[in-house]
């Protein structure tokens, strides 16, 4: 999906999570089904596909139902078959955990991905996740029918096929209209975020965590009405984190609930984040942002977790009172000076408060502490404040 000059280079974590039980329920999948006799070009498919793969333990061979001499291959294991048509449509061959006298141990399965899964072309299923294969196959992308394609947990490398890449992946395209869940976290991702969200407009959650990512957040993903999740920590994201927010500020303000920033090379003022009426977690730690915390946080009543560790704002804490539902914040290693507002005492939810390496001054007495009845965490090391509470 990302570009690097004719392809892309990394350590393959890919799972493409839907809502499964709708996908079952519109084609009657059943991994148990005895009664249906498969196709018999699918049969020797699968067969041909067996060929290619390798099980490091043969007495837990999750392959060892797939003979010749079972023609309802229906019955297989990691086989699910339409009820009613008897064509293939799921293959689950993730790695199972056996357990026997010496405990557990995993049915690892290696070897090529057969280029005879082209054959199963009903194939709406296909789970492939935590076993051992090292390069993706450069036909998955023409499997049309594909609704849930798990690569997760195996050790992939090398190029990313061109079927893959950005509106040129037919897996994408042909899927639009139902994918909810990407999440291609822990890889060696390192080119720009693709611009082709535009056909995926029931995206819900996007996980592009621990990458090498750059650039900026294109306006694409603004454009996602659904979209309540966007993970894009621990990349190298970079420019000015305003432009990034402005361009996440189409239809997706409305219904982004969490976004994590954290870990990134963004600078310039801190955005104004009140537009998104949703918002309940923000992460923006360890970049490098300016400004005033007050001014871009003052009406933020829903909001629950906000984390801006180790960046560089500046001025006092005022008002916090309306930040009525907050449960964590943390902003530890900034520059923040002056007083601890007293009305801190009025955020009745807060569990979490980390000020931490800052250089604020004041006297901690009983009014900023008499309702924070939930606070578990007060973290203020690293200041000039002090305490003055009664005996009582």
């Amino acid at each position: 999906m990302f570009m690097r000059g004719r392809g892309l280079h990394f350590h393959f974590h890919l799972s493409l999570a839907l809502l499964f039980a709708l996908i079952a329920a519109s084609f009657g999948i059943s991994v148990k089904n005895q009664s249906v006799r498969c196709i018999a070009a699918e049969r020797r498919a699968l067969l041909d596909f067996k060929k290619g793969l390798i099980n490091y333990d043969n007495s837990l061979n999750l392959l060892v139902s797939w003979t010749s001499k079972e023609e309802k291959c229906c019955k297989w294991k990691g086989v699910g078959c339409d009820n009613t048509t008897g064509h293939v449509v799921m293959l689950d061959l993730r790695s199972r955990i056996t357990y026997g006298i010496f405990g557990g141990s995993l049915t690892v399965i290696s070897g090529e991905i057969g280029t005879s899964l082209l054959e199963l072309k009903h194939l709406s299923h296909l789970d492939l996740s935590l076993n051992h294969f090292y390069q993706i196959a450069d036909f998955i992308g023409s499997l049309s029918d594909l609704t849930y394609h798990n690569l997760s947990s195996n050790p992939l490398t090398g190029f990313i096929p061109h079927q893959l890449v950005d509106s040129t992946f037919p897996l994408l395209v042909n899927i639009s209209r139902n994918l909810v869940e990407l999440d291609l976290h822990h890889n060696q991702l390192s080119s720009l975020i693709p611009k082709s969200f535009d056909n995926m407009p029931a995206l819900e959650r996007i996980n592009f965590e621990d990458n090498s990512l750059e650039g900026g957040i294109p306006k694409s993903l603004g454009n996602l009405c659904h979209l309540k999740e966007l993970n894009l920590r621990d990349n190298k994201l970079s420019g000015p984190l305003t432009f990034a927010v402005t361009n996440l500020s189409g239809c997706a303000k409305n219904s982004l609930e969490i976004l994590f920033l954290d870990d990134n090379n963004f600078n310039g003022s801190l955005p104004n984040f009140v537009r998104f009426s949703s918002l309940r977690e923000l992460t923006v730690a360890c970049n490098r942002l300016s400004g005033h915390f007050e001014d871009n946080f003052g009406n933020f009543s829903k909001i629950t977790v906000s984390n801006l560790d180790k960046n560089r704002i500046t001025g006092p804490l005022l008002d916090l009172s309306k930040l009525s539902s907050l449960r964590k914040l943390s902003l530890r290693g900034n520059q923040l000076e002056g007083l601890l507002p007293v009305n801190i005492g009025k955020l009745s939810q807060l569990v979490l408060l980390d000020v931490s390496n800052n250089s604020l001054h004041d006297v901690i007495s009983e009014a900023h502490l008499f309702n924070l009845t939930k606070l578990r965490y007060l973290l203020i090391s690293f200041n000039a404040l002090s305490f003055n509470l009664s005996s009582n």
